[in-house]
C-alpha cells in the first residue's frame, strides 16, 4: 500500500536519523556511521552504472526496440525445438549487454508464440529463458550488476578493476556448457 519509492526513502531517512541520534562509535569516540558515510554507496560508479543500464534496459522494453526483431524470429519456417534455440541464443547475447530484466520481458512473448505455434508447453520455456539471460550476463563486466560491484569493489580496494572482457573466456566456458543443459536437458524436465 505504499509504493516502493516511498518505502525506500522512509526506510534510508530513519536509518539516518537513528544513527544521528544513537551514534555507532569507534576508536576516539568519532561516529563511524554518520550521514556521509550511511550515503556515499550511491555515489559509487558501480551502483550508478547498473542504474543506467537499468534505464536503457527499461527504454529498449517501453520503446519496443526489440520487439520486432523478436516478432520476426517467431515468423520462422524452421522446427520448433531449432527456433526455441535460436532464440536462446538470442537472449544470451543481448543479456551479455543489457540488464537481464529487460531481455527476459522482451522474450516472453516471443517465446508464447513459439510455444503456441508448436504445440509446446509455455511453463516449459520460460525458466530457460531466465536461466540463458542469467549465464549471458556472466560473460562480460556489464551483463551481471554483481560483475560491475566486484570489479568496482576491487578498485576501490586498491587493486585493478575487471577490463569489458576479461571475464568472457571463462565465462563462454561455463555459459556453453549451461546452454547445452538449457536446450537440450531442462525442456525435458
Amino acid at each position: 500500500w505504499i509504493s516502493l519509492e516511498i518505502s525506500s526513502l522512509l526506510i534510508l531517512s530513519c536509518l539516518l536519523l537513528f544513527f544521528q541520534i544513537f551514534p555507532l562509535t569507534g576508536q576516539y569516540n568519532v561516529n563511524i556511521l554518520d550521514t556521509a558515510t550511511l550515503l556515499a554507496g550511491f555515489a559509487n560508479p558501480a551502483l550508478i552504472s547498473v542504474m543506467a543500464l537499468l534505464v536503457v534496459g527499461e527504454g529498449m522494453v517501453r520503446t519496443g526496440g526489440l520487439e520486432a526483431i523478436g516478432e520476426n524470429i517467431a515468423k520462422f519456417r524452421i522446427p520448433p525445438v531449432l527456433l526455441f534455440s535460436i532464440t536462446l541464443v538470442c537472449v544470451f547475447i543481448l543479456s551479455a549487454f543489457l540488464n537481464n530484466t529487460p531481455v527476459v520481458l522482451i522474450f516472453i512473448p516471443i517465446l508464447q508464440a513459439i510455444a503456441y505455434k508448436s504445440g509446446l508447453s509455455v511453463s516449459s520455456m520460460m525458466m530457460p529463458l531466465s536461466y540463458a539471460a542469467i549465464i549471458g550476463g556472466m560473460t562480460t563486466v556489464i551483463g551481471s550488476s554483481t560483475n560491475l560491484l566486484i570489479s568496482s569493489s576491487m578498485n576501490q580496494l586498491g587493486l585493478r578493476s575487471l577490463d569489458f572482457f576479461e571475464i568472457t573466456p571463462l565465462g563462454l566456458i561455463l555459459s556453453g556448457v549451461a546452454m547445452v543443459y538449457i536446450i537440450f536437458i531442462l525442456p525435458l524436465i
